[in-house]
């Protein structure tokens, strides 16, 4: 990995420090350069979880990727900077009580000063810009606050939550048991593969900006920028220019 190529992909220009300011930039740049993006899937392109196949797609060819790609690369970068961090497994709410495909998001624990924190770029238009502490601290973004709780039906089981107008919503739950990105292989392809998974069948394009996000689910575009939104449906013959648009720094 060349991490001055990395950081330059992201934006990244000052020294990388093992502090939680400098880890805020590393996530904030990260999320609103990189996309969370499904075209390999739907081009039925395998996805490699080795690292030098994901720094090529990602910082090479300046594609996005799925939660494995996002976060599995970004925790190498991490433990080439020198933080203290292990991939995590979570479960995505679904709502209504049911949850996804047990263990299928991959995301990250970073350990600063003895204090956990939740760092997660590869949650699509809900990637937080900043490492949540697993304090219960309510954390304030351009896009909301998050949060975390404890989750009691698991054994030392945490959720992630958002607020959503007045009422907090869960976004995940998750063990800080550490994973490794290979342990991922198999929901990787479920997400691929699977008659079950959305992941292959529609466009699923999501990049955090500055103020919002961006969010493509089929061929509905939906446009957060600070308290305005605006959705509407693309022609088949302007998806590419809306592609270029996720894909561009």
């Amino acid at each position: 990995m060349d991490i001055n190529l990395y950081l330059h992909r992201i934006q990244m220009a000052e020294p990388v420090q093992q502090t939680l300011e400098s880890l805020t930039q590393l996530q904030k740049r990260h999320v609103t350069r990189i996309p969370f993006e499904n075209l390999d899937i739907l081009r039925g392109i395998p996805i490699a979880l080795q690292s030098g196949d994901l720094f090529d797609k990602l910082v090479n060819r300046r594609r996005g990727g799925v939660c494995y790609e996002l976060n599995g690369l970004f925790s190498e970068l991490l433990r080439r900077t020198g933080f203290e961090t292990h991939m995590i497994a979570a479960t995505v709410y679904r709502g209504e009580g049911q949850w996804g495909t047990e263990g299928s998001h991959a995301t990250n624990l970073v350990r600063l000063e003895g204090r956990p924190y939740l760092v997660d770029v590869g949650f699509g238009g809900n990637s937080p810009r900043r490492p949540i502490p697993m304090t219960g601290e309510e954390i304030q973004d351009a896009d909301g606050f998050y949060r975390i709780r404890p989750y009691p039906e698991l054994r030392n089981g945490y959720t992630l939550e958002k607020k959503e107008d007045r009422d907090w919503v869960i976004l995940y739950r998750f063990d800080p048991e550490p994973k490794q990105l290979e342990d991922f292989a198999e929901v990787c392809d479920v997400t691929q593969y699977a008659p079950e998974s959305p992941f292959n069948k529609v466009y699923f394009l999501m990049k955090v900006t500055e103020e919002g996000r961006m969010t493509l689910f089929d061929h509905s575009l939906t446009v957060v920028d600070g308290t305005n939104k605006t959705k509407k449906t693309i022609e088949a013959g302007r998806i590419d220019d809306i592609l270029d648009r996720f894909l561009a720094p």
